[in-house]
């Protein structure tokens, strides 16, 4: 067993319950000690709706209890749907003590005809160890499974999916935005959202889309190669950080969706000269101004690969380290990763990740909230831009798009004078 004072993701319970608080129509089962049933005020408490998160705690309780009091999994399974009646999918998210317990889960159940109970779904593939991210990505996968229509025409105009950031991303909602708000440019719309602001209606029409458009790889990964492999729904992989990825992003999704290249490019020269400054502020600053500064950037995945390329191809950074702590991701991250570092690693001690980042020497830091003490013990700035984040401001900006690279813009100019 390995204690740590920091940790950068919870248990997989959460992963669930952060994406089943996504998506409308799904309602949540907490099987755990009943303690632990405290999401639905985290959630209400960051998002400012005054809405509570749809999460119900099957308690785990020691002897006998009266036959109808919470805490038998079967019936508080089978309650959900006379409680919730708005609920078309039920999923079971297990605790670590839950996990460790041994006890029988019932089958998953598919929708039934007429929408009587909502489908089952029940994650078998949980286990003690997994983290968040992980748990979210194959939670999101057995929905798209359980839900998405075979047999569904394709739309008769471009439209993709946009597979993005859960709750509590940062700046979640403002990358879907600035992302549709692209496409909608290049003549492409908006099948679905997924998972944030997604419905299980949604969910059974994601097959009528064009392509899907991987924003954030943590979450959609596996939903989206499922869609690739069983619906022929081919899909975008590029970060769209920077304004070289954005673009590249964009062209693929011209590709994909067979639109006019020539537009498409007309299209990106004007949000180049119009919106994206980031290309701007590198070439304006004199050549002194990064000649010789060295980054670190330790984070997700999306996000560190996205900044990473950024300060280093396009503001001139030489990135002297590249990390996440997503350990099941190792060997992707990595591969991408030595596009533009020789320093790419993997780790989730916070403790060894702070000793990467100090052997790297690096003048500028970004990461997440847990880099700021390294920041501050080297004395250079530091960036907050890659999840986990401390704060949350009320109007959320895009680190994503052409706009999001002017806003990474204006952070570097702040940090770098």
């Amino acid at each position: 067993m390995r204690l740590l004072k920091d940790v950068y993701e919870g248990p997989g319970s959460h992963g669930i319950l952060r994406l089943a608080a996504c998506i409308g129509g799904v309602h949540a089962v907490l099987r755990a000690a009943p303690g632990e049933a405290y999401l639905p005020a985290l959630y209400g408490s960051r998002e400012r709706d005054g809405l509570a998160a749809a999460v119900t705690l099957s308690p785990l309780q020691d002897g006998r209890r009266e036959i109808y009091a919470p805490g038998d999994l079967s019936q508080d399974l089978a309650g959900v749907g006379r409680r919730h009646p708005g609920a078309e999918a039920v999923i079971l998210a297990r605790s670590e003590a839950a996990l460790l317990s041994g006890e029988t889960i019932p089958a998953p159940s598919p929708p039934q005809p007429g929408g009587r109970d909502p489908a089952l779904v029940t994650c078998a593939w949980e286990s003690p160890g997994m983290g968040e991210t992980e748990a979210a990505d194959l939670a999101l996968e057995d929905l798209v499974r359980t839900h998405a229509r075979k047999g569904l025409e394709r739309s008769p105009y471009p439209t993709v999916n946009l597979f993005g950031p859960p709750v509590f991303g940062p700046g979640a909602a403002a990358e879907y935005d600035e992302a549709e708000r692209l496409l909608n440019l290049v003549g492409v719309e908006v099948n679905a959202r997924v998972p944030l602001g997604a419905t299980v209606e949604g969910l059974r029409r994601l097959p009528r889309a064009w392509g899907n458009v991987l924003l954030y790889r943590e979450v959609g990964e596996s939903a989206t190669l499922y869609l690739q492999d069983e619906h022929k729904v081919g899909r975008v992989t590029t970060p769209m950080i920077g304004a070289a990825g954005t673009g590249a992003a964009l062209r693929a999704v011209a590709e994909l969706c067979e639109l006019d290249p020539k537009f498409v490019e007309r299209t990106v020269w004007s949000e180049l000269a119009r919106t994206s400054k980031l290309p701007w502020y590198a070439r304006l600053k004199p050549p002194e101004t990064f000649a010789g500064l060295k980054a670190a950037v330790f984070g997700d995945f999306t996000y560190p690969l996205g900044l990473g390329y950024a300060l280093s191809r396009e503001v001139g950074l030489d990135v002297a380290a590249c990390g996440t702590y997503l350990t099941h991701l190792e060997r992707d991250f990595l591969f991408h990763a030595q596009t533009f570092t020789e320093g790419g690693f993997v780790e989730d001690d916070p403790e060894r990740v702070a000793n990467k980042i100090v052997a790297a020497r690096p003048d500028l830091v970004v990461g997440t909230e847990l880099e700021r003490a390294v920041a501050t013990d080297l004395d250079v700035p530091f960036l907050p831009l890659c999840y986990p984040t401390a704060g949350r401001p009320f109007v959320e900006n895009p680190l994503m798009g052409y706009r999001g690279s002017s806003i990474l813009a204006d952070r570097l100019d702040e940090a770098l004078g």
